[in-house]
């Protein structure tokens, strides 16, 4: 698995949330649940956390069910998340928001099937996931770090680009803008140290103030080595320059992986909201 997974689970039950918490972190191990007993906390949730999956009761002590999704499928990080509502209703609800573009429910469960069903339904849908498609534009001189970017990408099915300085970078991505209207790339990972015509930070620079490509439309990671004890990062120059995140070499293969991730998920959110 590229990364770990969220799921919000919503329910006014404490004995439901511990019991569904305890089988999910058993039958899908690689998942992190989080779990709300009120429509305020599931809110704050979704602005704060992306999910694969909302799971939610409609019987909550602050807010009518209803009313709580609509909420939640109005913020940019849940608008397109799918919902399943447990209720012991077996009838299908028809619920229409004022934005059409806006997919209510999803799936509605029935609450009488019992947990450990809920739980393998959320498994199996999981597992019927596509594989996520994003392109990476990734630039770095060094035979020796590119290499094992190159192996880690390659190995989790990205579709990549490998470039080794800011210029061929940068008419790249003037050629994509050229050819598709828009930025087709879905995140750049930059090396800080490219060559003496054009360092890291100059690249971001360029991209984000001569193409405008803002922190929405290509997400940018920044790669850096980890600074000696009587050295200093510059974080303020780091993300002033335009960066949306930063890792530092060695490269762990499950922080570049969940960095890309969340990057991707940038890009996704703001192209869905553009929509």
């Amino acid at each position: 698995m590229l990364y770990k997974k969220r799921l919000l689970l919503i329910d006014s039950s404490d004995s439901t949330r511990t019991i569904l918490f305890k089988q999910l972190n058993e039958v899908v191990p690689d998942i992190d649940v989080i779990a709300c007993g009120t429509a305020k906390e599931a809110i704050t949730a979704c602005k704060r956390f992306d999910f694969e999956i909302i799971t939610t009761g409609l019987s909550l002590p602050d807010m009518d069910g209803y009313d709580m999704i609509e909420q939640i499928r109005k913020l940019p990080r849940s608008r397109e998340t799918p919902v399943f509502v447990v209720s012991g209703d077996t009838d299908t609800h028809v619920v229409s928001f004022d934005d059409e573009d806006i997919t209510a429910i999803t799936a509605y469960f029935n609450k009488s099937e019992g947990p450990k069903t809920l739980v393998h339904f959320i498994a199996d849908f999981l597992s019927r996931e596509e594989t996520l498609n994003a392109r990476i534009l990734y630039v770095d001189p060094s035979a020796t770090s590119s290499a094992v970017t190159n192996s880690i990408l390659r190995k989790n099915n990205f579709d990549f680009l490998h470039l080794t300085d800011g210029e061929s970078t940068l008419n790249e991505l003037r050629l994509d803008l050229q050819n598709t209207g828009s930025c087709s790339y879905d995140v750049l990972i930059t090396d800080l140290s490219l060559d003496s015509r054009m360092t890291g930070f100059q690249l971001i620079q360029a991209v984000r103030k001569e193409l405008k490509l803002d922190y929405l439309t290509l997400p940018i990671l920044l790669m850096t080595v980890v600074p000696e004890e009587n050295e200093k990062t510059d974080f303020t120059g780091i993300f002033g320059a335009g960066t949306n995140d930063f890792i530092t070499k060695p490269i762990d293969e499950d922080s570049l992986l969940e960095r890309i991730i969340n990057l991707i998920n940038i890009k996704r959110q703001s192209e869905a909201v553009r929509r």
